[in-house]
């Protein structure tokens, strides 16, 4: 009686696998690749280039095929057709049109049809990014000359002004302020904003009080938005001892001034005529002697009053005296 079950199951099945309705070789016959695609484009730019998604099967049997878009934005050429042992290859293209900003995923659905009418899928992934395609600019600090040094002697006239020059090299506004803390430094400005053009800032430095030695100090300089903030310029005063033999002096008067407000006296003194030196600064007096002045040079002196909130009059009449 076994004997005839077994040869009743034996005749069920060989028909089975000959009429070809159970092919073992189908299962997971369906490859790809990539598996995913990733697009990049800016809202105002073309249309990213196309990608392809290519698929084969294992076995000869004709399937049908068919791939589905998830997305409005996703479009595949062709959408279906058939295949054997061929390998086919679809054209995924997409557009940013009507998208905001951001980033969007989705997926394409790829069906192969098998001996039941039932479909076998498998998915690939699809990324667009979508940008401004607005480039920000961060402001950056470039300061020239990079450093400051001031030389003179001691009871002297004080030494030239130096400029310092602020720019901004990459691009954006950089708004920046400037502090010194030795008492014998000024700045002409403190602070500012710039785009594409150049900062000038005027140094200078007043010697009066101060012995023969060596000063050193820094500039600090900020500013937001920049990586490279704060910076700082070093500022060197280096004062020789005067000689009485090669130096002399210049005794200067003046009226008075009768203002009810009247501060003080601005001396100014230089070696050539329309071109002096930061001003000595005086209370309210009428006489000033200018000391350790270089032999064999001629000095031009002027003088300006100036009020109790700062203003200051127009500059005297310039004279000179030539020291011997």
């Amino acid at each position: 009686m076994e004997y005839f079950k077994t040869l009743f199951s034996l005749a069920l099945w060989v028909p089975i696998i000959a009429m070809g309705l159970l092919d073992p070789s189908e299962l997971l016959a369906l490859s790809f690749t990539p598996s995913t695609l990733t697009f990049t484009t800016t809202s105002s730019g073309p249309t990213p280039p196309a990608q392809t998604v290519t698929f084969s099967k294992k076995t000869f049997v004709v399937r049908d095929w068919t791939v589905t878009e998830a997305s409005p934005w996703l479009m595949v050429s062709p959408g279906s057709g058939t295949i054997s042992k061929e390998q086919d290859t679809v054209s995924v293209q997409v557009s940013q049109s009507g998208l905001s900003v951001g980033t969007y995923d989705s997926t394409l659905q790829i069906a192969i049809a098998d001996n039941y009418g039932r479909y076998q899928t498998a998915s690939v992934a699809v990324s667009l990014t979508v940008s401004s395609g607005k480039t920000t600019t961060s402001p950056s600090i470039l300061l020239n000359p990079a450093s400051l040094s001031f030389s003179g002697t001691e009871g002297g006239a004080n030494p030239l002004a130096r400029t310092m020059n602020l720019v901004n090299p990459t691009g954006g506004t950089l708004t920046w302020s400037m502090t010194e803390s030795a008492p014998w430094l000024a700045l002409n400005t403190a602070s500012g904003t710039t785009t594409t053009e150049t900062d000038q800032v005027s140094a200078s430095v007043s010697i009066q009080g101060l012995a023969a030695d060596s000063y050193n100090t820094v500039i600090a300089v900020v500013a937001s938005g920049p990586t490279n903030s704060p910076q700082q310029i070093p500022v060197s005063l280096t004062l020789s001892p005067p000689t009485t033999s090669t130096t002399g002096s210049a005794a200067l008067s003046w009226t008075a001034n009768r203002e009810p407000d009247l501060a003080g006296y601005k001396v100014y003194i230089g070696t050539q005529s329309q071109l002096c030196n930061p001003p000595i600064t005086l209370g309210p007096v009428a006489t000033y002697t200018a000391k350790n002045l270089t032999s064999s040079k001629t000095y031009y002196f002027c003088i300006s009053a100036f009020d109790n909130t700062g203003n200051e009059s127009p500059c005297s009449s310039e004279v000179h005296k030539p020291i011997l």
